[in-house]
């Protein structure tokens, strides 16, 4: 009988070549391969229980093992599941780099203070605070939209930029001709007087110019005050003192600034969130962010956060200026983070800079949303439907801390993971929570002040 028993020998198969995406197919279960080490932890891989480890700078390096087109983001998601504490706690993991700079737009707070005012303090930084009509205060900070590190081509357009949003659509051709004339002698009017460019300067020339040509046919100044009106009367909502918009943009550019701190963060909370404040600071940070931050040739690696980016994406004048910049952010070593709720509002089809914006991203970290809106995220982003039913499940799979990451062709269910002491510095929800009087504590990484480049 144990004569007809085969022995092991007899009975082993010959093993079977296979490519690892054949192997995936036979099992399933397996978790799904990780992306290049270096880089920033982010928490784990829910099926895997792997380390997630992300830097769009290193996942751009042709040698990394998931390479991308562009290292913007963009976050979405309903409030109070994890999107400011993923940024938060991503900006301080990153400083850890030496040629890691960031620049946050911060738009969320309460109290006059903004959600990074905890960590600019436990950083050593003042943040820059931002309001209208008292930018000569104290608290008070003014931006030149004409400032001298903006090169005046680009200076025209941040001034059509803002005329657009004031008069509630586009300009017409006259109107754009007297602007234009009208910057052109404010800056040459200026620079005989050697001083900088500003606002009140280009109305005055608006309601004063001189005779120009239009071609060879030329242009009275009755002709040019008649076609400059509508730029002139919304410029005058800029620079009346009598006038609710008026302060933050007419002047010379604050003194105190530091455009080489490695973290600076523009404190926007005191701005109405509503009408036209919030799209013309937009339409002007970001040029002057542009050629005031970024400094072309050096080997910094910055990444610029806008918080509350719906404001960017939902007025084609400012997503014009911002897909400029989003665009050429490969040549400027530039990442950057849009951070909205929900696309459900936004009408890409009428706004194409803004799906162009969309488009660029190569990296879509999406929490959890209400099923309609995670149909509708989906189709623009062209999520699998197991992503899609993730996004919809709030209290399971996309529970507060859990997001779907898209990261170039690869999807993954992400946990965040944080330490104590970034829980007590990146928690938004901590007067709407029970304290927890366990007294056990996990290890915490210890925070270093920021100093300056090149100090001791």
């Amino acid at each position: 009988m144990l004569d007809m028993l085969r022995s092991q020998t007899q009975t082993r198969r010959r093993a079977i070549r296979s490519t690892t995406s054949n192997a995936c197919g036979l099992y399933p279960a397996v978790g799904a391969a990780s992306m290049d080490p270096r880089g920033v932890i982010i928490g784990r891989e829910a099926y895997s229980g792997k380390a997630y480890i992300y830097d769009p700078f290193i996942l751009y390096d042709p040698k990394a093992r998931v390479r991308l087109p562009s290292g913007h983001a963009l976050i979405l998601g309903k409030s109070g599941y994890g999107k400011s504490a993923l940024e938060k706690t991503y900006v301080l993991r990153q400083l850890r780099f030496r040629d890691r700079h960031f620049c946050v737009l911060d738009a969320q707070g309460e109290d006059g203070t903004g959600e990074w005012d905890g960590i600019a303090k436990e950083l050593g930084i003042q943040p820059i605070r931002l309001i209208y009509g008292n930018a000569d205060g104290v608290d008070g900070v003014r931006i030149n939209p004409l400032d001298p590190r903006i090169p005046p081509e680009h200076q025209a357009k941040v001034l059509v930029s803002m005329m657009e949003i004031l008069t509630g659509g586009p300009l017409a051709s006259q109107t754009r001709f007297a602007l234009a004339e009208a910057h052109k002698a404010a800056i040459s009017r200026t620079r005989a007087q050697q001083r900088v460019v500003i606002l009140s300067d280009v109305l005055d020339a608006l309601t004063a110019p001189s005779e120009a040509l239009l071609g060879q046919q030329p242009v009275g100044p009755e002709e040019l005050v008649a076609w400059g009106q509508p730029a002139a009367l919304a410029l005058d909502e800029l620079c009346n003192p009598d006038r609710e918009l008026a302060g933050l943009f007419n002047g010379p550019t604050s003194s105190g600034i530091d455009l080489d701190a490695r973290l600076i963060v523009f404190d926007l909370t005191r701005l109405p969130r509503e009408g036209e404040a919030m799209p013309l600071l937009m339409a002007v940070i970001g040029p002057w962010i542009r050629f005031g931050w970024i400094r072309p040739g050096d080997d910094i690696k910055r990444t610029l956060i806008v918080e509350e980016a719906w404001h960017i994406l939902s007025h084609r004048p400012v997503a014009r200026l911002f897909e400029e910049l989003v665009r050429y952010g490969r040549r400027l070593g530039l990442s950057f983070w849009a951070i909205l709720h929900h696309l459900a509002d936004l009408v890409l089809e009428e706004a194409p800079e803004a799906l162009a914006i969309l488009k660029l991203t190569a990296t879509r970290v999406l929490y959890h949303m209400d099923r309609e809106e995670a149909e509708t995220t989906g189709n623009y982003l062209g999520l699998t439907v197991w992503a899609r039913r993730a996004l919809a499940d709030g209290a399971n799979v996309c529970a507060p801390g859990r997001a779907v990451w898209q990261v170039g062709s690869r999807i993954n269910l992400v946990e965040h993971v944080r330490t104590q002491r970034e829980i007590r510095l990146t928690d938004t929800n901590r007067r709407m929570s029970e304290s927890d009087d366990s007294g056990t504590q996990s290890p915490q990484a210890p925070m270093i002040r920021l100093a300056k480049r090149g100090s001791a």
